[in-house]
């Protein structure tokens, strides 16, 4: 199930920004943005509202009104727009809700798989528990295919939980890098006390919630609650064609950057070609990445990540820099070589530029769901004057401006002063359109290839797990 948690249903996700007077990229004044829309698939929004959690009042349902603002793309106006937020706003605080309940139950498992792991290190068999361990597996897998299908918020301290219990899932393959008792963590202790305080803060748990047998006397509500959930039809669908009990490796590959490690087809240091049409000396940050495969290498290998799953994110950080300086590079170029082609191209081919422009921004955007700065620029494209050489020169500095912090920052330089990006572009390439054309096509082919590395699973799958997707509707309501 979870080797397709972002493919399988039709979810497509893009953020919203403020629809008051911003700053935008350009230091101009915008407004209003234009209209991003989350569409949200019919049968995972009925799954979530079927859900019976723990929260007495008010209770949070999603009406047919929610279900239109959610499943549909179109919008006409800024009113119509407000209320899709809300309609969104009100499905990740249902989304809330659930995982504030899951908690409290996932709190108490932490307990029982500690004892469960001390007995079979003691010579228990593990097939007398195995279907109970099965059964944990399975709810915390439910609620992390669920939060990043809809893009929801999760925390470090769910991937942990669900990631030890995969690990002990597979025991007989596991044991000999088992070193100490995983659950015995005082992360996951600490996270999920603090996250059912902040619950019980918001009005979505009871304060019995700490209570030592709330547990016990809510026990048929917790299991209905997974009940609905594996009832569902959105659940069902998903079993249909990715059966539950399968191998993770390809999960762990993703997370730990195995498909990065080689790079045999240089996705992480583009630049250079006439294809790109820009340069970048990428030879700090290259050897930077070798140092960190070396370690995260070693760190999956003997897998430390049972007992720390969060004990390496620097190499994944870093990736995901090189990632994010690698598109505003390309964007860099885009709207240089636009800038400069804008007096000698006629008014069809220009339009046809403009779309694809906005195209491979917007597909950027889906690609790297957190970077809401490629909002920023495409809305201000979309509202600014796209044939005002002085308004693409401003938007172009704050887009090159931006690739060059990145790029500061990755290859540890202090100071802003250092340009590393420079355009691969001639005179003769500007006096025609398919110099644009090239650049953005090969920008579709590197984020098509983005996408084959992560395969079967996204590369916001890797976002999540670094708790790097934290955009929420109530901001902007």
């Amino acid at each position: 199930m979870i080797r397709n948690i972002f493919t399988f249903l039709l979810c497509c996700f893009a953020t919203t920004l403020n629809l008051k007077t911003i700053e935008s990229a350009g230091n101009s004044k915008i407004c209003p943005t234009r209209f991003f829309v989350q569409i949200t698939h019919k049968n995972l929004l009925r799954a979530v509202n079927n859900v019976k959690t723990l929260k007495k009042r008010p209770k949070i349902d999603i009406t047919r009104e929610d279900e239109r603002n959610l499943t549909t793309s179109v919008c006409r106006s800024i009113d119509e727009y407000h209320l899709k937020l809300k309609s969104r706003d009100k499905l990740e605080k249902k989304g809330r809700d659930i995982i504030c309940s899951f908690c409290v139950f996932a709190q108490s498992n932490v307990l029982w798989l500690k004892n469960f792991v001390e007995k079979i290190t003691n010579g228990e068999p593990f097939i007398n528990n195995e279907n109970f361990v099965k059964r944990l597996k399975n709810e915390a897998e439910m609620i992390v295919v669920l939060f990043p299908v809809g893009d929801l918020q999760m925390g470090k301290w769910l991937w942990s939980y669900f990631l030890k219990i995969v690990a002990i899932r597979q025991y007989d393959d596991n044991k000999l890098y088992i070193h100490g008792n995983p659950f015995e963590d005082e992360q996951i202790q600490t996270g999920f006390s603090d996250f059912i305080e902040n619950c019980i803060a918001e009005n979505y748990l009871p304060p019995a919630a700490m209570d030592p047998d709330f547990v016990t006397k809510n026990e048929s509500k917790y299991k209905k609650m997974f009940t609905d959930l594996s009832d569902s039809r959105w659940f069902k669908n998903l079993i249909a064609s990715h059966p539950l009990d399968r191998n993770y490796n390809g999960l762990i590959d993703i997370l730990y950057l195995k498909p990065f490690w080689e790079d045999g087809r240089q996705l992480l240091f583009r630049g250079g070609t006439i294809t790109q049409g820009f340069n970048v000396d990428w030879s700090r940050v290259r050897q930077r990445h070798r140092v960190e495969v070396v370690i995260t290498r070693e760190f999956v290998e003997n897998r430390t990540w049972i007992s720390n799953p969060y004990g390496r994110l620097d190499h994944q950080h870093l990736l995901v820099k090189i990632i994010d300086a690698t598109f505003y590079c390309y964007i860099s170029v885009i709207l240089y070589v636009y800038e400069k082609q804008l007096p000698i191209l006629n008014e069809p081919t220009l339009e046809e530029i403009i779309e694809l422009i906005f195209d491979v921004f917007n597909e950027a955007f889906n690609v790297s769901i957190k970077e809401e700065f490629l909002v920023v620029i495409s809305s201000e494209l979309d509202f600014s004057q796209m044939r005002d050489t002085d308004v693409i020169k401003g938007i172009l500095a704050s887009v090159r401006a931006k690739a060059n912090g990145i790029l500061n920052d990755i290859n540890g330089t202090n100071t802003n002063e250092i340009d590393w990006l420079s355009f691969n572009v001639n005179e003769g390439q500007l006096s025609n359109d398919s110099m644009i054309k090239t650049i953005i096509s090969d920008f579709k082919f590197y984020l098509n290839e983005l996408k084959s590395y992560c395969f079967p699973f996204k590369y916001e799958t890797l976002l999540h797990f670094m708790d790097m997707v934290k955009m929420s509707a109530a901001q902007y309501i």
